[in-house]
């Protein structure tokens, strides 16, 4: 739901160089695992959607990248921008190792909240091609819950990095948690701004933001389908040569009490 009019303007200018492609979702054509089509350069649809592991209970994804519906169900007046997820009061999960790029007060035109934006390395990812960095960043978490993070803080895979609120902690929005994703060629031109409502932005010219989906998708042997089977973090399982992101949401095995 983060979609004010200065923030969609200064986001599509740092994204204006990139031409995404378009996988329309009854195409029948193989797509390759790193290909453009399926990160969605410039917010278009990549035909990805995620499939939930059957031996456990997870908290869904609620609004997809690139797509028109709203976690309600109205429909937005843009693509979406990341992905949405959660409920009221889960915790929030880091998606791999990283370090801490930025902690701040948000306000996208709904109030005031926190924001977290995690940089990882392609290392951290277990990645050997693509570009050197990644950022995760997160919204509609309560500042309370962030700040006592500090900007190149070391986080490591499946810690809880927030809890899903509200879009400016307000009771008249549905929780949910949004998180965006993007390649990143040089974490050395990141650059801040503030916007209308008197908060901080970052906008970043070697940056391009890609479907979040796509690094769920990374271990996978041969990604080259349009589903993405989720992979929920597991404090008993070693993901020292995992490659890409798992599940920043949590997930209870079937078997297991609540």
């Amino acid at each position: 739901m983060r979609t004010t009019f200065i923030w969609a303007a200064a986001r599509w200018y740092a994204l204006s160089s990139a031409i995404g492609l378009t996988l329309f979702g009854n195409s029948l054509m193989a797509v390759r695992a790193d290909s453009p089509p399926r990160k969605g350069y410039g917010i278009t649809k990549t035909g990805l959607y995620p499939i939930y592991p059957r031996e456990y209970s997870c908290s869904p994804l609620t609004s997809l990248y690139a797509s028109y519906r709203d976690v309600d169900g109205s429909r937005r007046s843009e693509p979406h921008s990341g992905v949405d997820g959660g409920r009221l009061g889960e915790a929030v999960l880091a998606p791999a190792d990283g370090t801490v790029e930025a902690v701040w007060k948000a306000n996208w035109g709904w109030g005031s909240e926190g924001a977290l934006l995690i940089r990882h390395s392609r290392g951290d990812l277990n990645l050997r091609t693509g570009p050197p960095f990644y950022y995760s960043e997160f919204n509609h978490l309560k500042y309370r819950d962030v700040r006592h993070l500090k900007t190149g803080q070391r986080v490591k895979r499946g810690q809880p990095i927030g809890i899903v609120d509200r879009p400016g902690g307000k009771a008249r929005y549905l929780p949910e948690v949004h998180w965006e994703v993007y390649e990143v060629t040089n974490d050395e031109t990141i650059e801040w701004s503030v916007g209308d409502y008197g908060t901080r932005y970052w906008t970043n010219e070697a940056s391009r933001l890609i479907d979040p989906l796509y690094l769920l998708s990374r271990n996978a042997a041969r990604p080259s389908g349009r589903g993405v089977r989720l992979v929920p973090f597991d404090a008993s399982i070693d993901y020292s040569q995992f490659r890409g992101f798992t599940y920043i949401l949590p997930c209870r095995r079937k078997l297991d009490k609540p």
